[in-house]
């Protein structure tokens, strides 16, 4: 049994060879994932890091289980033919199951190997790229050590798998004739019977996911209808790819045109293969759209980087006070609070002249309810009832406001400076704030890019007009009521040039401790920048690999679709050979066909992709990246890419159908 099992695997190569590879380089991935989350120097140096990792090998390890099981779907029902002819040649059923066992096990063991090897191996090289791209250059390659709990844990999913895998392969063996076997090495999917009403619900499937994708707005929101948009237009992918397609290729063949020997043998020959690879077609589509999305928006995560630090801090250093004020604390009490941080500051140096840009930001967030221009509290009654969108406002001064940005702008008692880090939100000129009506200047020179969720930049006034709007906006804790904390924060900036590397080393080692003993923390822009790095990095990181994973899904349904049309037509092209047809029509028509299957995903992934810039946009605002013009470009570079990889891709599995037919 053994040995007949070896020469199976030997003699189906061309199927099972590239079924091992991809396999293989997925589960690697997920070993790397699983070894850097327990890596002791990124728990260490990354703390973030893990919980993105984990993340990650979710998604991984949910992929590599529905693309394995494909897959075998596909090697099962080419080898119909083969287990037809043992229960043919009097082999009973239970003898077939254990040569499928043995197979089974023999390729469970060699992906395990190539696996957690060429995790290891790999994982080195993927372990420097990732200490590269978070800017830590201290990392040496002995930091990554073998995971034996990676390990572990990835031998037990791929045995899981496995063990399903099996336990499908035999459900397909199991009380099926021989005939039945060698018909369905042949069949193609069935042409669903309510093609009309599927297409129907395809197209509706597909419009929702569209319109929620294109008109939801705010951060919050676009969260939740990324995931239901995301569900709905895979789902109508797969359902127009089966019905739509085949529909419209069926209203072809009414045509008068149709009879013509050129369109009689495209559009024919096209029904055919909608039928039998539409599944294989729509999955091509899915798997492109996802590489592209997930490629394109981490590397717009990580190319904003310097934006999001430069926004969180615009200063070199930084200071909160230790304690937040309620707007019911006199002025004087603020102001003293306010020459202890300047004095503070100032002491901090030999000479005052190496303190640069000072300034001191009093300010407050406030919790928002937008309902059209009106700014309301909010509360729980309104965020369950009103249809609006729940917001975070920063409320400064006109007075920190021309500090920062070195203005001299006045405001009249009915105006204020409004800016935003959702251009969506800034759609009135009048706002009712504080229950009365403002004329809005708008301005792009400070918004709060730094807040993860919607949010307003307001300028106000004076500071009793900043007391008023904090008791106005009161934050809801445990059914009270509390006027929103009013906090203060100095920045300021080094003369680097004069101080020097050295001078700088020691001005940062004798704040921090110095303000560790008045209770307060130093929040210096290279301390951010390594800490958005960090995180952002293990995004793109993430990104890349789950890319990579989407990549080799793409690239194995393409081949093993061109092998089964390669087998599957061999026939055919050999009864239109001695029917007579010219060869060079024959192959005209098939390039024709196979082309327009290949580049009907790749166009149906560029729409999705371009319906999905909008709400994806919105969801870079979470790691501090509103800018859609960077989601723009990084995702045009990426389909460019792909378009050109695809090329290749189509080339190379032309050329495998092309021998198999001929």
């Amino acid at each position: 049994m053994t040995s007949l099992a070896i020469k199976n695997l030997r003699v189906n190569r061309v199927m099972i060879v590239p079924f091992i590879l991809s396999s293989s380089v997925m589960l690697a991935i997920l070993y790397i994932m699983r070894a850097l989350m327990n890596n002791e120097y990124v728990i260490k140096r990354h703390s973030s890091l893990p919980m993105v990792m984990g993340f990650g090998s979710v998604i991984v390890a949910i992929f590599a289980f529905v693309f394995i099981l494909y897959a075998n779907r596909f090697l099962v029902k080419r080898r119909s033919k083969e287990f037809a002819l043992y229960s043919i040649l009097g082999m009973e059923n239970r003898h077939a199951k254990t040569i499928l066992f043995i197979e089974e096990m023999l390729i469970f063991v060699i992906i395990s190997a190539l696996s957690i090897i060429g995790g290891h191996i790999f994982g080195k090289l993927a372990f420097m790229y990732l200490n590269k791209i978070m800017k830590d250059l201290t990392v040496k390659l002995m930091h990554y050590t073998f995971s034996p709990s990676a390990a572990i844990l990835c031998l037990i999913f791929i045995a899981f798998t496995f063990v399903v895998v099996y336990m499908v392969s035999c459900l397909n063996l199991r009380s099926v004739s021989p005939m039945d076997l060698l018909a369905n090495q042949r069949k193609g999917q069935k042409e669903p019977k309510a093609r009309a009403l599927l297409s129907l619900i395809g197209l509706v499937l597909l419009g929702v996911g569209y319109y929620l994708a294109l008109t939801t707005d705010g951060t919050l929101a676009s969260i939740k209808s990324f995931f239901i948009a995301v569900v709905l237009v895979i789902l109508a992918t797969y359902i127009l790819f089966v019905t739509i397609s085949i529909g419209v290729l069926k209203m072809l063949k009414l045509r008068r045109s149709y009879y013509k020997p050129k369109n009689f043998l495209s559009v024919s020959g096209m029904i055919y293969r909608m039928k039998a690879n539409g599944i294989g077609l729509a999955s091509i589509a899915v798997m492109s759209t996802a590489l592209i999305i997930t490629i394109g928006s981490t590397m717009s995560i990580y190319s904003g980087i310097e934006g999001v630090v430069d926004k969180n801090l615009d200063r070199d250093y930084s200071i909160d006070y230790k304690n937040s004020f309620q707007p019911s604390d006199s002025i004087e009490k603020i102001n003293k609070a306010e020459r202890e941080l300047q004095d503070l500051i100032r002491h901090s140096v030999v000479d005052e002249k190496y303190i640069k840009n000072i300034y001191v930001s009093k300010y407050s967030f406030v919790p928002m309810m937008k309902i059209n221009n009106r700014l309301l509290p909010l509360t729980r009654t309104n965020y369950n009832k009103d249809k609006g969108i729940p917001i975070y406002a920063k409320i400064e001064t006109i007075d920190t406001y021309n500090k920062v940005t070195r203005n001299r702008i006045k405001l009249e008692d009915d105006q204020v400076i409004i800016s935003s880090n959702n251009k969506h939100l800034l759609n009135y000129d009048k706002y009712s704030i504080n229950g009365k009506s403002y004329k809005v200047i708008k301005s792009g020179e400070r918004s709060p890019n730094e807040i993860a969720v919607d949010a307003y930049y307001i300028v106000v006034k004076d500071h009793s007009e900043l007391i008023r709007m904090a008791k106005y906006y009161y934050m809801e804790t445990k059914g009270k009521r509390e006027a929103s904390p009013i906090d203060m924060t100095i920045c300021w900036d080094i003369d680097k040039e004069n101080l020097g590397d050295k001078g700088i080393d020691n001005y940062n080692k004798d704040m921090k401790n110095l303000l560790e003993k008045k209770g307060m923390k130093l929040n210096s822009k290279v301390d951010i920048r390594n800490e958005i790095y960090g995180f952002n990095g293990g995004f793109l990181f993430i990104g890349v690999l789950i890319g990579v994973m989407f990549l080799v899904g793409t690239v194995l349904v393409t081949y093993y679709k061109q092998l089964t049309e390669g087998y599957e037509d061999r026939d055919k092209y050999q009864i239109m050979k001695k029917v007579g047809l010219p060869e060079e029509m024959i192959k005209k028509t098939a390039s024709s066909q196979i082309i327009w299957m290949l580049f009907i995903p790749l166009f149906v992934a560029i729409v999705h992709t371009a319906v999905a810039t909008k709400i994806l946009s919105s969801l870079l605002g979470l790691f501090g990246v509103w800018s859609a013009w960077i989601l723009i470009k990084n995702i045009a570079i990426v389909i460019l890419a792909f378009i050109v990889f695809y090329l290749v891709l189509f080339k190379i599995t032309s050329s495998i159908y092309y021998k198999i037919v001929n």
